[in-house]
């Protein structure tokens, strides 16, 4: 497209110096000129010149007025048609409103300078059009492209705000939500240990308790990275009780707010449920007061206890923040305050306060709106405004015909003219707006055939030819036509014009100026048409990209939590209902379940801890010895010997994560008695794992738990092996220490 265009300055230029000998000085200044305005128009074309220092912006873009204006001097008003370029530079360097300002002042002063030539109005009209249109033209074909570029490439950027968006919605979660629930389960059955063995009853009814806490706090962990987790107000105060009641905590609660918002009705129901785990895990408190209500549009929630001299009263606590920031997306606020011994606890939100889109039904992103994952540029644009520009470009084309049919031939203006113009307007306005390719055969064809004729028809009255009047149909043809023979096509309407121009004794000098008028102008409204189709197909994919990395990161930290969760889980569980079944019987026995469910639990909330901060530690010790209690809570008899010497970091934490999976592939299915787990260096110079337990049914029943491990083992370049023989089953996988370094990748 420059090319084309300083070919045209070119010949337009010659055209109106003729062929004076004396002055080809002046004509080698001028090409000197225009090598200096294309080299500049190049670099801000490509590159980025928004982004350079304000010292070269501002050289560049004098220089550029300097070379494109001084040639008037002894080339004429021919020279001015190099201006366009300097229009689009400062579009392209200046940021706006003032890059539209100077590009105004710009356009304005090309035809001050025909006037001061003494060219009549028809010229200066003209002369006007033509820099705007230009300009325009070279704007937006490098800015669009630009943009287009940087739309692209950051649609990897966007997923990963997506992503670490959604990250720390499920971290906050899990940290709010899930924590109250381990540690209310945890003291209920630190009370139950108490209980036993004098008060077997009371302490069966709190094993219950605890036992459906347990399957509550299960459906969460399930329900967290889906996004599903629904708290209300009213219910966490139903539950505190319980909660503080196990904990020997004297309650007094008084909260009356009514029907809230969902949105304020939740963040709440999360504040309570933080407070009062701050309250069961750090403070001394012997007594907690809970009230709250609605007073001239202000919600309040105000939590009190007498433990103040806990860490409760640190701001510095994660559990602190992540209410403050829940309560700062709804433009309320936590202050906290300690007095006579007392630390208070004040969330206050006033409902006139809450954002309108924080009412309204949220889409479903992660816990984060779009706006806030929105690609931010340097320079803002919308598909609208390239829309219009494209717009405004046709239209400029209208007066540029308009003229130039008044200077060939003033009496040709004709009615026939004027229908002919109404013609190309409007069917290339339907093939630029309304997606062409898309249409029945028979319409493009229509179409096309209609706007050739009113190109070329006009030569009756005008008698003669003017390039943009058949540019429009080169540009339909690209626009319409598939496949490479529209090029061809294009190229045709190009050769096409010279011809026609000849035919009807047009000047010849003329001839090669039709031809690139023509081919540009077509290669124009194309090259915007597309690029702003381009700009608003990959702006429009954006919400797409985001539900897709949401999506993708939530399918993650699900398997997280059933990796990372599950046995400790299946541990908790079947230990609970063991314990509850013998309180009566066995109080003993029973207590010795509890002691396991403790010591499971607690390493729970570890897991949870380290899952929500997004770090974890795995040491491939203390795998081993969680692989043993967790065959022993089972009641495996099992026997493990790792003998594989000290390990790199990777390849220990390698080993770690492969056993839990496939411990978990033992445990779970349940009917295993007895189990052996032996690791050693492998003839490869790796890790050999080897599993094998004598539940060979069970385990060829459960095959998505083998392919699973399968799928973890080979992510990470290892192989399994599964074999049976008689009643026993043999699990082994073989891990590379070369490629254990991947682990991250595949595990975080």
């Amino acid at each position: 497209m420059l090319f084309g265009f300083a070919l045209d300055a070119i010949l337009n230029t010659l055209n109106g110096i003729g062929r004076d000998a004396a002055r080809v000085p002046e004509v080698v200044a001028f090409g000197a000129c225009m090598a200096v305005a294309f080299g500049l128009q190049i670099a801000h074309s490509f590159g980025k010149p928004w982004r350079w220092p304000l010292s070269a912006r501002i050289a560049s873009v004098a220089t550029l007025a300097v070379v494109v204006f001084a040639p008037a001097l002894w080339i004429g008003p021919q020279a001015s048609a190099i201006v366009p370029l300097l229009a689009s530079s400062v579009l392209l360097v200046v940021p706006a409103p003032y890059g539209w300002l100077l590009c105004a002042l710009v356009c304005i002063a090309n035809p001050v300078l025909f006037f001061a030539y003494g060219l009549g109005a028809i010229n200066i009209v003209f002369v006007l059009a033509f820099t705007l249109v230009h300009g325009l033209v070279f704007y937006g074909l490098s800015f669009l492209a630009t943009l287009a570029e940087e739309l692209e490439g950051g649609r990897s950027s966007l997923g990963r705000m997506a992503a670490a968006g959604e990250r720390v919605r499920i971290a906050r979660d899990l940290h709010d939500v899930v924590g109250h629930d381990l540690l209310a389960f945890t003291l209920k059955n630190e009370l139950a240990h108490r209980l036993l063995p004098a008060s077997p009853e009371r302490a069966k009814e709190v094993m219950w308790e605890a036992l459906w806490i347990a399957r509550w706090a299960t459906a969460a962990l399930r329900m967290i990275p889906m996004g599903d987790q629904k708290l209300s107000l009213a219910g966490e105060v139903r539950s505190i009780e319980s909660t503080l009641s196990a904990a020997q905590i004297e309650v007094r609660m008084d909260v009356r707010c009514g029907d809230l918002p969902e949105t304020v009705d939740s963040v709440l129901a999360i504040v309570l449920r933080e407070a009062i785990t701050n309250v069961l895990r750090h403070s001394k408190a012997r007594q907690c007061d809970i009230a709250g209500g609605v007073r001239d549009g202000l919600v309040w929630l105000r939590v009190a206890n007498d433990g103040v001299n806990s860490e409760t009263v640190s701001a510095g606590g994660s559990g602190l923040d992540n209410l403050t920031s829940r309560l700062a997306e709804i433009g309320g606020r936590i202050t906290v305050s300690r007095e006579d011994c007392w630390f208070r606890l004040l969330a206050e939100i006033r409902l006139s306060d809450v954002p309108a889109e924080a009412l309204a039904p949220q889409r479903d992103l992660g816990g984060g709106k779009l706006a806030d994952l929105s690609w931010q540029s340097s320079v803002r644009w919308v598909p609208g405004a390239a829309n219009l520009l494209t717009l405004a470009v046709l239209l400029g084309y209208i007066p540029i015909l308009i003229t130039n049919i008044l200077w060939r031939n003033p009496a040709g203006f004709t009615l026939g003219v004027g229908i002919c113009l109404a013609v190309l307007f409007f069917t290339q306005f339907a093939h630029t707006f309304f997606g062409p390719r898309a249409w029945p055969d028979l319409l493009r064809v229509a179409t096309l055939s209609i706007q050739a004729v009113a190109s070329f028809v006009s030569v009756i009255w005008v008698g003669a030819l003017w390039g943009a009047m058949a540019g429009f149909l080169a540009g339909s043809i690209l626009l319409v036509l598939r496949g490479s023979r529209r090029w061809w096509l294009y190229a045709a309407v190009g050769g096409a014009v010279p011809v026609v121009a000849l035919a009807i004794g047009d000047e010849t000098v003329l001839l090669g100026y039709l031809a690139i008028s023509t081919l540009q102008a077509g290669l124009a409204i194309y090259g915007l048409t597309s690029l702003s189709a381009v700009v608003s197909e990959l702006r429009a994919t954006r919400d797409e990209i985001v539900r897709l990395a949401v999506t993708q990161e939530r399918l993650g930290v699900a398997r997280k939590v059933n990796d990372l969760l599950d046995r400790d889980l299946f541990t908790i569980m079947w230990n609970c209902g063991v314990a509850h079944s013998l309180t009566l019987t066995e109080p003993g026995r029973a207590q010795e379940h509890i002691m396991e469910v403790l010591a499971a639990a607690r390493r729970l909330v570890a897991e949870v801890r380290s899952t929500a901060s997004g770090y974890r530690h795995v040491s491939l010790a203390t795998e081993v010895e969680s692989t043993r209690a967790a065959l022993s809570a089972a009641g495996i008899e099992a026997r493990v010997n790792i003998a594989c010497g000290p390990l790199p970091e990777e390849s220990g934490v390698a080993l770690a994560m492969v056993l839990r999976d496939a411990i978990t592939s033992v445990v779970r299915p349940g009917g295993v008695r007895r189990c052996v787990v032996a690791a050693t260096l492998g003839d490869g110079g790796g890790v050999r794992l080897c599993v094998s337990h004598d539940g060979a049914p069970r385990a060829e029943s459960n095959e998505d738990l083998l392919e699973h491990v399968r799928a973890r083992v080979e992510a990470i370049n290892g192989s399994l092996r599964v074999e049976t023989e008689g009643d026993w089953f043999h699990l082994t996988a073989e891990l590379p220490f070369a490629v254990m370094r991947d682990l991250r990748s595949v595990y975080q």
